[in-house]
């Protein structure tokens, strides 16, 4: 009897010099047997939607949203997330050539993508964020002035702000006045988009905390549409794409509805997994 000779598999890559992280990729645990590693996603946007369902936004401040060009966000409505998906697209992320590799080929996000699914501006100013050191009494003077209230010290995390604070003092100002000063609205508006700017489009792993980068840049709400959001969304989501595709990472954050929503419209979930 001819003696038996295994077989060994290679997982690849055949060729290193591209793919140089896949000793560190979670494909690789995949390979060894750690199939069951669901990642963990951190959002803070459901007292958002929460709150949006049981006291629409007012008019007057939604005109101030749609201006801004930030309008796609509010109106995707409450996203609901498929951790098993998006575990799966993880481990078919590369960061080295930020593509997914499936079996038929690569594909990725792209600004178009962003563009047309939730119509944010993908041209104009960087979106930089301020980054100044700033105590947190600075902090509670930018809030009072563009948001319309003085957080408490203890709802700060150096340049961050606890979303239940946000959360609470808009329950306060749910009803606003008919005439209502136009500063109101501003403040109320910017609210808003602060919340889904920190909160969703390039939310953190916090998972409750809104960073406070972003704010000055809603100072000026005329200026707001002039900023190339789609292109920091898209950012922050390749990030922490790359961060969660590491074998030592169990949780991702960034806009995840994007990803999501960008692979049910374009039909590659059907294509390439079933």
């Amino acid at each position: 009897m001819v003696g038996y000779s295994a077989y060994q598999l290679d997982p690849g890559p055949l060729e290193p010099s591209v793919l140089t992280q896949q000793l560190t990729h979670r494909s690789r645990d995949i390979w060894d047997g750690n199939v069951n590693m669901i990642l963990n996603t951190r959002r803070c946007d459901g007292k958002f939607w929460d709150l949006v369902k049981k006291y629409p936004i007012h008019p007057r401040v939604l005109e101030v949203i749609e201006l801004s060009g930030l309008y796609g966000i509010y109106r995707s409505n409450r996203p609901s997330i498929d951790r098993s998906l998006i575990t799966s697209l993880v481990e078919r992320w590369r960061p080295e050539t930020h593509t997914f590799h499936f079996r038929t080929g690569e594909a990725t996000i792209t600004l178009q993508d962003v563009e047309v699914l939730y119509g944010l501006p993908v041209n104009g100013d960087p979106v930089l964020g301020d980054e100044s050191i700033r105590t947190i009494g600075d902090w509670q003077n930018i809030c009072q002035r563009l948001l319309g209230f003085i957080p408490r010290p203890q709802n700060f995390n150096r340049s961050s702000l606890k979303v239940t604070a946000l959360n609470a003092h808009m329950l306060e100002q749910q009803q606003l006045p008919n005439l209502a000063t136009q500063d109101m609205i501003n403040q109320m508006a910017r609210c808003y988009m602060f919340w889904m700017i920190a909160g969703m489009m390039m939310a953190d792993t916090s998972g409750n905390y809104l960073k406070l980068m972003f704010l000055p840049m809603l100072e000026d709400l005329s200026v707001v549409s002039s900023y190339s959001w789609g292109s920091a969304t898209l950012a922050c989501l390749y990030h922490f794409l790359c961060k969660a595709s590491q074998s030592n990472q169990n949780e991702i954050a960034g806009f995840l509805p994007l990803l999501q929503v960008y692979l049910i419209t374009t039909s590659i979930i059907y294509k390439y997994f079933f």
